[in-house]
Formats: C-alpha cells, structure tokens, sequence
C-alpha cells in the first residue's frame, strides 16, 4: 500500500530532526527480521541514548540532502534500519555489533559520524575507541598525575629533613645520659 504525500513529508521531517540531534548514524541491513528482534535491539539502544528506525531510503537520503550530509549509496540499497545515536557512538556501536553476532538476518553495513563516512570495518574500529566515561577517567588521571608528583616531592623532602631533626634529637639524647 503507498503511502500519502504529508506522511512521506512527515518521516522526512523526522528523519531530519533526528539527523540534527544524532551525533552520527549507524546504518544496517536487515533482510526478513522479526519485529520482535527489532524491539529487542531498540530497548539496548534506548538505554544509550540511541534510536534505532526502519527507514525509507529514498525519503532518508533526501533527508540527508537536507542536513547537507551524504553516504554511499551501495549503504541504502534493500531493507536498511538506521540507528540514529545521540549518546557515545562506540557503546551503540558494540551494541548494534553484538546484535549483528546473536541475529543472522542483520548485518552493520556503515556508519556516518560527524560527516565522515564509515564501512563496516569503520563501525568495528569505532566500538573498540573508550566510551566517554573511560576517557574522562583516563583524563581526570592525566591531570592529577602531577600534582600528586609534587606532592609525592613535596612530602619526602619534609620527611628526610624529620629523619635529621629526630637523628640530631636522637644524638642530643644520647649525650645528655
């Protein structure tokens, strides 16, 4: 059954506002998926942030004209879902990865992050990069590593000048008895 003109213009709209909001766009293939795997992938990526959609490829590439951004067209040829992720691209990208390992009708075919464009290989580099948090953590290290030096520099020339205080008290005593 075709579908009206206003309810192609309303996915397109969608699809942009969801372009505009998505720090990237993971692009898959799914030939003859159950809608119950389909909801059983868009509750993971719920939970990073993501939105994961069946997508018209036609109204999703003229979507993609609106937002000045393009992908190889080999990427939206047959039954494509799109995740659209707006959180940290490599915990969605593992996601949709470890998805495509549990289901054999679904096959991560590319990715565009930030208008750069990836293959699958792409996507597989990119879930192995450290999530936000790790990176924060690796930061907050980086930063904190000298101050501790100094610290660490700070505090053992006041304890060697403690050791010769208490020697000399230490002496002191001795001569005293």
């Amino acid at each position: 059954m075709p579908i009206s003109r206003a309810h192609k213009e309303e996915l397109v709209a969608r699809y942009v506002e969801l372009l505009k909001e998505a720090q990237g766009v993971i692009i898959t293939r799914n030939n003859g998926m159950k809608i119950a795997h389909f909801n059983d992938l868009r509750a993971r990526l719920r939970e990073l942030d993501s939105t994961l959609m069946i997508t018209k490829n036609t109204l999703f590439s003229l979507a993609l004209q609106e937002v000045n951004l393009s992908i190889p067209e080999e990427l939206l040829k047959g039954p494509v879902a799109v995740t659209f992720v707006r959180g940290d691209i490599a915990a969605a990208a593992k996601a949709v990865l470890a998805f495509q390992g549990d289901v054999q009708m679904f096959e991560v075919t590319g990715a565009l992050v930030e208008g750069v464009n990836y293959d699958a290989k792409g996507v597989d580099l990119l879930s192995k990069l450290p999530s936000f948090g790790e990176l924060r953590a690796q930061l907050v290290g980086l930063i904190i590593a000298p101050a501790a030096g100094l610290v660490n520099v700070i505090n053992g020339g006041a304890t060697q000048v403690l050791n010769v205080i208490a020697a000399y008290a230490a002496k002191e005593e001795g001569e005293a008895a």
